[in-house]
């Protein structure tokens, strides 16, 4: 790697000496402002090519080490630094993954539900700020904002735990419809009036779904393929449910560890639901749609601004927008979200600082050895290119890892680990 980079310096030396590579011509139109642009573009392609080594290294050992199953993407400025699929697609099958293996995407499929809603806000059929009753009918909370669900605000609790205790028929699948039903029906209790605290619960994300039906007239899955999907040639993505359980093109199964090693991570009739979760796609997908909306191709500028305004109040490290939660990193703010479900773990991260995206889909959920996004983030994409050496790296990242667990827990459970109240 070193021999590599050693030779791009150095060709970038003296191309940049010698403009065109003929001394005479070269010399007789040389200025130092052309040779200082020169230098900085490549410098600027050095800086990647380092980069690119650097990360493709990392997945690379982190497979060797039975610590990475999966599939990853990394981008800066629009160029792809790094992309790979390493492992399994199905381990019964022994079927490999690939770029266009579609995986669950668990609570990054949020992004996507909430850029649905962005979608009909910014073509005027909704307004975030309507109340959920003027959407959807018989609505038991008075008061209750689209805002609301959109940014955990809404101060209810998980959808699951009601179904638990309602659902009287376990081997049928559950749809966003029965989740209304049951809720217009008994009216469960909040946990605190909408507006007044902050509660991360998979439910938001299911009744947002259902406003996307209730406006479009249609289903969920076809709005979705219809209106993002299919123009942003996303070929892999899809919206699943286990009601009427269709084949997944391309599908990644996702697997836990146990006693005996991995074992597959099986549906349930939770997984009729949509909007919280079940989205499948690709890293390539989840490329195509990171370059849409942060370049203005989906959502315009006025609505993309609101969609990742932070809606908790207070000057916080962690804050949720509209559909990403949003951190502050280096002085400046981070949209990204993370998904955990059924052995998948996920992430979709874009810092508009640096222009850089990272994406890492992977199907097999072994707590304390899950790969870090952060910092991954951290170390790779930041401006401090010093080698890295992985053995030393790697017990900082098991502390990591199992930190990010705990943080992590949210999103399987939808217990939130912030401040309940503000």
């Amino acid at each position: 790697m070193l021999a590599r980079i050693f030779f791009v310096l150095v060709c970038s030396a003296i191309l940049v000496v010698i403009p065109g590579g003929e001394v005479g011509k070269s010399q007789a139109h040389f200025s130092p402002e052309a040779a200082d642009q020169s230098w900085k573009e490549w410098e600027s392609v050095s800086l990647q090519l380092l980069k690119s080594e650097e990360l493709c290294e990392y997945f690379e050992y982190l497979h060797r080490r039975r610590r990475f199953n999966g599939a990853v993407l990394i981008a800066e400025k629009g160029t792809i630094l790094h992309a790979g699929a390493y492992g399994w697609a199905n381990q019964a099958d022994k079927e490999l993954l690939s770029m266009n293996s579609a995986f669950q995407l668990a609570s990054v499929s949020k992004v996507f539900t909430a850029t649905a809603i962005m979608l009909l806000h910014q073509q005027g059929k909704l307004n975030v700020d309507d109340e959920v009753s003027k959407h959807l009918s018989g609505w038991p909370y008075k008061g209750m904002t689209i805002r609301h669900l959109l940014s955990h605000r809404s101060g209810m609790g998980r959808y699951m735990a009601v179904a638990g205790q309602y659902w009287r028929t376990p081997r049928k699948a559950m749809s966003n419809e029965d989740v209304l039903r049951i809720y217009r029906r008994r009216k469960p209790v909040i946990f605190f009036r909408a507006g007044k605290g902050f509660n991360y619960c998979n439910t938001n994300y299911v009744f947002l779904a259902s406003i996307v039906e209730h406006i479009s007239g249609k289903s969920f899955r076809q709005f979705m393929h219809d209106e993002i999907f299919q123009p942003l040639d996303m070929e892999d993505a899809m919206i699943y449910s286990r009601v009427d359980d269709p084949e997944i093109p391309h599908e990644a199964i996702g697997y836990k560890v146990g006693r005996r090693g991995y074992y597959r991570a099986y549906n349930d009739y939770i997984d009729g639901v949509v909007g919280d979760k079940n989205m499948y796609a690709s890293v390539m997908d989840l490329f195509k749609f990171d370059q849409a909306i942060w370049n203005g191709k989906l959502l315009n500028e006025e609505t993309l601004a609101l969609m990742t305004e932070p809606n908790t109040p207070g000057n916080r490290v962690n804050n949720y927008g509209l559909g990403w939660r949003m951190k502050k990193k280096n002085g400046h703010t981070i949209p990204y979200h993370f998904g955990w479900w059924r052995g998948f773990r996920t992430c979709m991260l874009h810092d508009p600082e640096g222009d850089r995206t990272i994406i890492v889909l992977t199907n097999r959920d072994h707590p304390g050895l899950n790969v870090n996004y952060w910092r991954i983030y951290e170390k790779l994409l930041s401006l401090d290119m010093e080698p890295i050496n992985w053995d030393e790296w790697e017990e900082e990242m098991e502390a990591d890892s199992l930190m990010e667990d705990e943080i992590d827990f949210d999103e399987e459970l939808g217990a939130s680990l912030m401040e309940l109240f503000d």
